[in-house]
């Protein structure tokens, strides 16, 4: 999970919120990582779930399905934000759980 945000980021770092729109390549390579994202949610043991609350663990699964089940009416600005919004403080939370799970 940690590397896929790692890789919105790298896919977004260039662009503006304007360019990202305009990006057919970055739109589709972000949606994808954002799949991956959520799909990884699912592999999770509940017992690290249950662990850490403070993760949006079912938000990161609806969004996951949204990008499966409404691909169609994805709106570029809107991943656009979640990557730059909501990914950032996201990444450091995921970091911990996975170093203390790892270790």
């Amino acid at each position: 999970m940690v590397e896929d945000i790692d890789r919105i980021a790298a896919f977004i770092a260039d662009l503006s919120r304007d360019e990202f729109i305009a990006s057919e390549q970055a739109v589709f390579a972000v949606s994808y990582a954002f799949v991956r994202l959520g799909e990884a949610v699912h592999h999770i043991p509940s017992d690290i779930t249950d662990a850490h609350p403070d993760i949006e663990w079912g938000d990161i699964r609806h969004f996951r399905d949204f990008m499966i089940h409404v691909y169609q009416a994805v709106d570029p600005a809107r991943l656009y934000d979640t990557a730059t919004v909501s990914l950032p403080p996201l990444r450091p939370k995921l970091k911990a759980v996975l170093d203390a799970h790892t270790a």
